[in-house]
């Protein structure tokens, strides 16, 4: 499947894109798509982003089931799918990461309610008035 798009590049990048496509006797076109490589930066975060995004999603909408089978034990997630649980969240983390070196997997604790709440007090200070 193929996006058509009108993109403006350099005359001189243009140039040099027209001679390797005569040199090898193709497309302008096909030598330009070929010549065009994200940098490594920019699809690591973009997948990143998305795998968080996703995991996350998942904890959400399997978060009941994990509260009856595996309740304040940790869990791991990983294309949206439970691969592991265990009691201790280091031991769990280890193994998870040797059989999925370089992923991003989604670990939790399974509570209650997903998402912990935290109440914060603040101090407050009286001024003694006589």
């Amino acid at each position: 499947m193929s996006t058509q798009i009108t993109l403006t590049i350099p005359d001189d990048l243009y140039r040099q894109a027209q001679q390797v496509a005569r040199a090898h006797q193709r497309d302008v076109a096909e030598v330009l798509v070929e010549a065009i490589v994200l940098e490594p930066g920019i699809k690591e975060q973009v997948g990143a982003e998305t795998a968080v995004d996703r995991e996350e999603a998942a904890f959400y909408r399997l978060h009941p089931e994990l509260w009856q089978k595996y309740p304040g034990q940790y869990v791991a997630l990983f294309q949206s799918e439970l691969i592991d649980h265990d009691e201790d969240q280091l031991v769990l983390f280890q193994r998870v990461k040797q059989k999925h070196p370089g992923k991003f997997i989604w670990i939790a604790p399974v509570r209650e309610e997903p998402v912990e709440e935290y109440v914060i007090r603040s101090p407050r200070f009286v001024e003694n008035i006589p």
